[in-house]
Order: structure tokens, then sequence, then C-alpha cells
């Protein structure tokens, strides 16, 4: 099935949701949270209480959208753990204080030694989402060039985390992961822009994953 359903009582994440996952945890290798949330009080305190929980389990950890402005909150939280943030320039704002160069004119090469620094600091590994993705775990980075202006409807930030996600689920490394999911999400996007023109929906992006590793399978 496409999708898993667990129910709680609720209209939001709140401490149903928290008891639902204390009993799921131990069954689970990663979790992804942010996509689809609020930022209301009581949705960030059980985003928090979900990381120290996942971090104790010594889970695979995915951060995104509003996620990021609970863990921005306290981001000691998940130190230990293997996590990947995946801020774009305003959310990264957000959880560091500080506001990134302009892209323009090259000026996204001076991105490189802020994110690094950061990603070292925080102990995670940042997946920088703009015209060209930067990603670092604080000791390496790398830059990531497939995706395209189509991509900046809403939804296509949600299916990178939840790439991102299965890597690293896969490989239990955050930085590869990290950098191999900004790949083929970008690389999908790209195929579904030759396909469709730059009016396309996340949903568009998601159908092209499957062929995007088609193409990358050639040069394995």
């Amino acid at each position: 099935p496409n999708l898993i359903v667990k129910e709680y009582d609720g209209e939001y994440l709140n401490k149903n949701a928290i008891k639902l996952f204390e009993r799921e945890v131990d069954r689970i290798d990663t979790i992804a949270i942010g996509p689809g949330l609020s930022s209301n009080q009581e949705v960030l305190e059980s985003i928090l209480e979900i990381l120290k929980i996942a971090s104790n389990k010594n889970k695979n950890i995915v951060i995104d959208a509003d996620a990021l402005k609970a863990y921005a909150k306290d981001p000691t939280i998940t130190r230990g753990a293997k996590t990947i943030l995946t801020p774009h320039a305003g959310e990264f704002k957000i959880i560091t204080g500080i506001t990134l160069p302009s892209e323009e004119r090259d000026g996204w090469k001076n991105r490189i030694p802020i994110v690094m620094e950061q990603a070292k600091n925080i102990g995670a590994t940042i997946l920088l989402k703009s015209h060209y993705d930067i990603i670092s775990d604080g000791e390496k980075f790398k830059v990531n060039r497939t995706g395209n202006p189509g991509m900046t409807v809403g939804g296509t930030g949600d299916v990178l985390t939840g790439v991102t996600a299965a890597f690293i689920t896969w490989t239990r490394n955050p930085f590869r992961s990290a950098v191999a999911a900004a790949f083929i999400n970008g690389l999908a996007g790209d195929i579904a822009v030759m396909e469709k023109g730059y009016h396309i929906t996340a949903t568009d992006v998601i159908d092209k994953i499957p062929e995007a590793f088609k193409v990358i399978e050639k040069y394995l």
C-alpha cells in the first residue's frame, strides 16, 4: 500500500500521538517529521518529545518544515542521533539565526562555509534546499545541481523529505543519504518538467522517481 495510517485522537499532533509513537517506535528505523504539521504550541511541544524519544532510541531522523521550528528551540535534542535537516534559507535562519547571502552572481558559493560550520556546530547533516542544494555534515560538502524552477510548487520539499528518509533507512549514513536524495528528487523533477513543462505538481515528481533511478543505473 502507498499509505499505512495509525489513528489517534485529536485534530493535530498532540500527547495522544506521542503515546502512539512510544508504542510503535521499536518497529521503525526512521522518522521523517515536519510536513503537514502546524506551528501551534502543542504541536511544537509534541514534536520535541517525539524527537527526544527517537534520538534516545537511536533512530534515523529527518526534520523538515514546521518541525524545524520546534528543533530550533533545542538543537541539542537529537545530538548523537543520525539526523538530517532539510531547510530552505528562511528555515535555516530560524535554526541558526543567520541570514544566508544571496545566490546571485555565484553568491551561492559563499553559503558553503556557513552551512558547513552550522552543521558541525549542530551535530547534524544539513541539506540546504535552493537553486543549488548544499549538503554538509560539518566535515565535507556536496553541491547538487539537479532540479528546476518548476519545483518551487508546494509539496516538492515534502517529497524530498520522504526520499531522504528512504535513503537513510537503507544506508544509515546521513551525508550520503542527503546527497543522493537531493540528486534523485531534483532529477525526478527535471524529468517531469521535460514531459509536462514547468506547471508540475509534487505528485508529478513522485511519479518520476523510478525513472530517475533508471537514469543513474546506467552509470553504476
